[in-house]
């Protein structure tokens, strides 16, 4: 804490505006604090005091969301995050984590960060983007030492079995 003339004063924990707001806390009267509480209660913290409806959040929506919205861009959003987003992406990285039965194929490692890999550039190859052979699990970190070693664009298979000849044992950061 530091006195009035900004020197630091030794020992002292306490927050002056904390202080000064206790202070305040307490000069309203108990009846005062009591109708304060009654009057709050079963209200929503919103900035209006009121609930939303159903069709009032429609409507925000409609004048907010969309090209209206603040954050619009205009409807430019990349297909790899479009592709990623779905659920044939959600369904095709379960079913590789449960053939690979939730292992990392590198350090053997179950559970933890783990990451679908794409065998065959997901770029190159649209057609086996979500073919369940054409993926591997790996951990998160196995995954980013791998794309640090060959980049992140067109790796192939030779790639990731000379990636995996290395069996030395990998130990996580």
């Amino acid at each position: 804490m530091r006195d009035k003339k900004g020197r630091f004063i030794k020992g002292h924990k306490i927050n002056m505006g904390r202080k000064i707001l206790n202070r305040k806390k307490w000069t309203l009267s108990k009846e005062s604090r009591r109708k304060i509480s009654e009057s709050l209660k079963g209200k929503p913290s919103n900035s209006l005091g009121k609930k939303w409806t159903i069709e009032s959040r429609k409507k925000f929506s409609e004048q907010c969301g969309g090209k209206n919205g603040n954050n619009w861009q205009g409807g430019i959003k990349p297909i790899n995050k479009t592709i990623r987003a779905g659920i044939e992406f959600r369904l095709w990285r379960e079913a590789v984590f449960a053939r690979d039965n939730w292992n990392c194929q590198k350090t053997g490692i179950k559970g933890g960060k783990l990451i679908p890999h794409h065998i065959l550039n997901f770029a190159e190859y649209p057609k086996l983007r979500f073919a369940i052979d054409n993926g591997i699990t790996l951990l998160k970190e196995v995954h980013v030492e791998f794309h640090k070693k060959y980049g992140w664009k067109n790796n192939t298979k030779e790639q990731l079995e000379e990636f995996f000849e290395d069996r030395a044992l990998w130990v996580a950061p």
